[in-house]
């Protein structure tokens, strides 16, 4: 269990960087104190290229970039890999909030949450069966937090299964029966989630997004 001294956080305003399973101390100090915090790379991931060159520019650099999945085709005749879905075409602005989905649902109705007004919602998540995703996003409608965002992204769900029920939902029909309906600009497949190449993002920071693109461009530097 985490116990944090809010205070002490906002007398030293240090970086907090985090994956997955601390969507809810990452969630949770943003709330309390409006400090930006870092969904990304843990430790014990993958350093790879594509992870340390976002990490390094937004962290380091402090550049408002582009995040966008890559696009090379190597050997094939177009983009096999790292595609994109788009959900609701189109564009929008708002602040970046979100993280592992099956943390934030557990986080509902504390004193932890965000505020959800006009925010662009991103969210990922691993080895959860489908229809547990159908489930978690109900609650989040229940709990008025899907009907205040302007925007969707959702990453990678890493050993998402339909399984072993009969007639499971597939994820796409999921996003339709909850997301779509939203008509915000929305899409899925975002290099987020339990993944060897991810993006880094501030949660708090200014962004517009591009659903038919797949892109998250911030609208200021995430560092001071």
């Amino acid at each position: 269990m985490f116990l944090l001294d809010f205070e002490l956080i906002r007398r030293n305003p240090k970086v907090l960087i985090g994956y997955s399973d601390v969507t809810a101390l990452l969630l949770a100090v943003y709330a309390k104190t409006g400090l930006i915090t870092f969904h990304g790379p843990c430790g014990l991931g993958q350093w790879n290229s594509f992870t340390v060159e976002y990490l390094k520019r937004i962290l380091f650099d402090g550049e408002a970039i582009v995040m966008g999945n890559p696009t090379e085709i190597g050997d094939n005749l177009t983009q096999v890999k790292d595609r994109i879905q788009t959900i609701v075409s189109g564009r929008t602005s708002g602040r970046l909030v979100g993280g592992n989905l099956t943390v934030l649902t557990a986080i509902v109705g504390s004193e932890f949450m965000p505020d959800w007004k006009g925010v662009i919602l991103f969210l990922e998540d691993v080895r959860e069966d489908i229809y547990r995703i159908d489930r978690m996003l109900t609650q989040l409608k229940l709990a008025g937090v899907l009907g205040q965002i302007s925007g969707f992204i959702f990453g990678k769900c890493t050993d998402c299964l339909p399984g072993r029920g009969y007639g499971s939902l597939t994820l796409e029909q999921v996003f339709d029966d909850h997301i779509k309906p939203l008509g915000v600009p929305a899409w899925q497949g975002a290099m987020i989630g339990h993944i060897p190449r991810k993006f880094t993002l501030p949660i708090g920071v200014r962004v517009e997004v591009d659903s038919k693109e797949g892109t998250i461009r911030l609208l200021e530097s995430a560092v001071l």
